[in-house]
């Protein structure tokens, strides 16, 4: 069983500031136990929701931030992200139909769809103006 621990950054809420946000995430993964595939999937669909909220949340507001938690137990990774941009529930999102989307040649649009793709659990909370996003990727059995 991985090791209990807890690991929090806070950030600018700027583009410069994901390859922090993906080393951060990268090494409680791999300090949790997490093979090099499991872990890059945890870090890339952290990646894409700090992007989003970056980009739509914030509208590349640079003067905002997000704070990142990282908790462990069990076999759970939980990752959180509060930030104070518009709020979206991600977990409503409609998710495009794969093939009118590749009919249309359109490019991206499906990051939430790889979110959802990459991680095991997500919950969505919006209180008192602050987002809380929890994505859970659990350590598979050994």
């Amino acid at each position: 069983m991985a090791e209990e621990f807890k690991a929090e950054l806070t950030v600018q809420s700027s583009m410069e500031q994901l390859e922090k946000i993906r080393g951060f995430v990268s090494k409680a993964a791999e300090m949790f136990g997490f093979k090099e595939d499991d872990g890059y999937k945890i870090v890339l669909a952290v990646d894409e929701a700090c992007s989003n909220i970056i980009r739509h949340g914030y509208g590349k507001n640079s003067d905002e931030k997000l704070h990142i938690v990282i908790q462990t137990a069990d076999n759970r990774f939980t990752v959180t992200v509060n930030d104070n941009g518009k709020s979206y529930d991600i977990r409503t999102h409609p998710l495009p139909d794969m093939d009118t989307y590749l009919a249309a040649k359109r490019k991206g649009g499906l990051g939430i769809k790889l979110i959802r793709a990459l991680v095991d659990e997500i919950e969505y909370e919006h209180r008192n103006g602050e987002n809380k996003l929890v994505l859970v990727k659990r350590l598979p059995a050994r």
